[in-house]
């Protein structure tokens, strides 16, 4: 965990416009087709100080990063129980 991510963490707040911002902006690339891969390297690009790293607040790092993260988990569970269902099927 990099001190970056710790400080996201630590100022993470939901019921600030910002990080609520952060959410919708991911949720909608999300839904526009972009992968996950693509909307790390994303974030990646916005918190480097040498590229976008000033540009965007903390909260809506923190927001863009939650909805990441909760979009990677249901990404996950999703593949788990296709993948149970399939051993279900064959057993």
């Amino acid at each position: 965990m990099s001190i970056l991510t710790l400080v996201l963490d630590i100022q993470d707040n939901p019921h600030d416009p910002d990080h609520i911002q952060g959410r919708a902006d991911a949720y909608d690339a999300i839904h526009d087709g972009h992968s996950l891969e693509a909307m790390e390297a994303r974030l990646e690009w916005m918190t480097d100080p040498r590229f976008g790293g000033t540009a965007y607040s903390t909260a809506y790092l923190s927001g863009y990063r939650a909805q990441i993260r909760d979009w990677t988990e249901y990404d996950h569970a999703q593949r788990v129980a296709i993948t149970h269902n399939a051993w279900e099927v064959a057993r």
